[in-house]
């Protein structure tokens, strides 16, 4: 499944979504999800196997360098392969 996160940290939905990911699944940070970066929140909601990424127009857009991210970024068409590869997503 992938998981959708796009709103920040202490939002209690995002919290919930990412407790639901299961190893295999991806959780992708869009838009104010680029906060779950912070201190590496998102470790503290996400079990083992579970894939992390962030988009990475998003992560640049608030501030952050590239080279500080604690999760692999990834372009638009990226984002599109995860969405054909598993057709099962909660957004």
């Amino acid at each position: 499944m992938v998981i959708m996160i796009k709103y920040g940290l202490y939002h209690e939905i995002e919290k919930r979504k990412m407790s639901f990911a299961d190893a295999g699944d991806t959780v992708v940070l869009i838009q104010n999800g680029i906060f779950w970066t912070i201190r590496e929140a998102y470790k503290k909601y996400v079990k083992e196997g579970v894939k992390v990424v962030a988009l990475k127009d998003d992560y640049l857009a608030r501030g952050y360098d590239e080279k500080d991210s604690p999760v692999p970024l990834i372009s638009y068409d990226e984002l599109i392969e995860i969405f054909e590869k598993d057709h099962k997503t909660a957004g």
